[in-house]
């Protein structure tokens, strides 16, 4: 079975420029998309809000954009909407980790220390986190580099890593039986995959964790294979639709009832 790569054609913005790369194993993220075509966008410190939703409360949902997602779309789209009709005393936010903060390899600490820490320390008691495509990587990460931080994780689409790590770990009969040996220091793909088994597998330790996928989606075949190796198939949904807009506010409506 071949995994496709995502490619998302999804719009761009830009801002001011400071970077503080990481040293977390899970964020060797530096070769991410090589085959792009990529104008950098700047990565400010802190990241960029956009806000809304009871700015009071104690439950906050992180929206996490795809790769050339504005985090407009969100509100755009209904996703506020729907998240402030299921969550109403929740705190709304969408940080603008876009991929410049995967390639300077800053996302999950600009997520942790301009995001989920300054709202714990307010009163966040309660932390879920919405991933589109490239999003969804990025809550993964997140959960790997900060445990027990996220008690729910929605992921729409998610881009699950590379071709060649997919193919590998398929062809070896599953993530239990996948042996990759050693692993390259650029290879994210592999390494938040064993982070992940790890983590979620062998110490039963994960958030909880749900899962929607257009039947037509570009990253179909991958995220069947993510599905099969972690999650229930109650955790898992599938609507018919492509790698959008509109598959992905129709998934989000139906795992939010």
């Amino acid at each position: 079975m071949q995994l496709i790569q995502e490619e998302d054609s999804e719009s761009t913005a830009t801002l001011a420029t400071h970077i503080r790369p990481v040293k977390r194993l899970a964020l060797a993220i530096l070769a991410l998309f090589p085959s792009c075509a990529f104008l950098p966008r700047s990565t400010p410190d802190p990241v960029a809000l956009l806000e809304a939703g009871n700015a009071g409360g104690k439950e906050l949902v992180v929206f996490l954009p795809g790769r050339w997602s504005l985090i407009s779309e969100f509100e755009r789209e209904g996703f506020f909407k729907m998240a402030a009709k299921k969550w109403p005393e929740a705190r709304l936010v969408a940080p603008d980790l876009h991929l410049g903060y995967y390639r300077n390899r800053s996302m999950a600490v600009r997520l942790h220390e301009d995001v989920v820490m300054p709202a714990r320390k307010s009163g966040v008691t309660t932390l879920r986190i919405v991933g589109i495509s490239m999003g969804g990587l990025g809550a993964l990460i997140y959960d790997v580099e900060y445990p027990g931080q996220v008690d729910e994780v929605i992921l729409l689409s998610p881009f699950v890593g590379e071709n060649d790590a997919l193919n590998e770990i398929d062809s070896s009969g599953g993530i239990k039986h996948w042996k990759p040996g050693p692993i390259e220091e650029k290879d994210f793909s592999r390494k938040v995959w064993l982070q992940i088994r790890e983590k979620w597998i062998n110490q039963s330790s994960r958030p909880k964790v749900l899962l929607g996928c257009g039947s037509r989606d570009r990253l179909a075949s991958a995220n069947r294979l993510f599905a099969s190796s972690f999650l229930k198939p109650s955790e898992v949904i599938w609507q018919d639709g492509a790698h959008d807009w509109p598959t992905w506010r129709a998934l989000f409506e139906e795992l939010t009832r």
